[in-house]
């Protein structure tokens, strides 16, 4: 809906909203979700003479609905309203993650480290109003990193017989390192999660190092976000 439809649409409704191209509309029921799409549809393709994006239209859970992000989930006992993040929020991190950490990065580790913590600290701005629920969103997505960034410890490292050598320096028992490097024909990426190179490269191997964790990020800086008041819409036509 373009903003000048939008506003058109709001003063004939009584209802007054901030200027936007997407507005999602909630509803107590499917069947009252399905009634309030046909009345839209009958406004907006009728009297607007205005084409509607069916792809990006449907009546559905809010949890299962992308908005800016994030869906919502109302708690049935507590009636309190979260803010989650959309699954596409978060296939779009990873992917992010997966352009920051590329297996052939040639700089040192610590330069790519300052590139990841860039982006962290811009995307938790933005999404840092997520409920505290999404904690194991975010403990997966440091993790995800921390391997990425293994794996690109052990390309630099190059040769088997470094990888073993290295990783006995780091802890890890001589006999248990050269036996899970040598251990058939691991690619880097299938080593990056093994016990030895884990226990090697915890999560202080990368603190130490000035990683930044999102789960730390959320713990100190996470904002609370209150629900506003349910506005009332009439839809009647005449």
């Amino acid at each position: 809906m373009s903003g000048d439809v939008h506003a058109g649409f709001c003063e004939r409704r009584e209802v007054r909203f901030l200027p936007a191209t997407h507005r999602n509309v909630y509803v107590r029921s499917e069947r009252a979700g399905q009634r309030v799409m046909a009345s839209l549809e009958r406004f907006i393709g009728g009297r607007l003479r205005l084409k509607i994006n069916h792809d990006k239209s449907a009546v559905a859970r809010p949890q299962d609905r992308h908005f800016l992000g994030f869906c919502l989930r109302r708690d049935p006992q507590s009636g309190v309203v979260v803010v989650l993040l959309s699954q596409r929020t978060k296939r779009n991190a990873m992917a992010r993650i997966r352009e920051l950490t590329p297996r052939g990065w040639g700089s040192t580790l610590e330069s790519c480290i300052s590139r990841i913590n860039a982006w962290l600290g811009g995307w938790h701005q933005f999404f840092g109003i997520a409920a505290a629920s999404e904690e194991f969103t975010l403990r997966a997505l440091d993790a995800h990193i921390r391997r990425r960034l293994r794996a690109i410890v052990l390309k630099h490292w190059r040769r088997k017989r470094t990888i073993a050598r290295n990783l006995v320096a780091l802890g890890v028992k001589r006999q248990s390192a050269w036996r899970q490097v040598y251990a058939g024909r691991k690619s880097t990426w299938a080593l990056s999660h093994s016990p030895a190179v884990d226990k090697a490269m915890p999560v202080k191997f990368f603190t130490t190092r000035g990683l930044t964790r999102l789960v730390d990020l959320h713990r100190d800086n996470r904002r609370d976000v209150i629900a506003p008041v349910q506005l009332q819409m009439v839809l009647g036509w005449g």
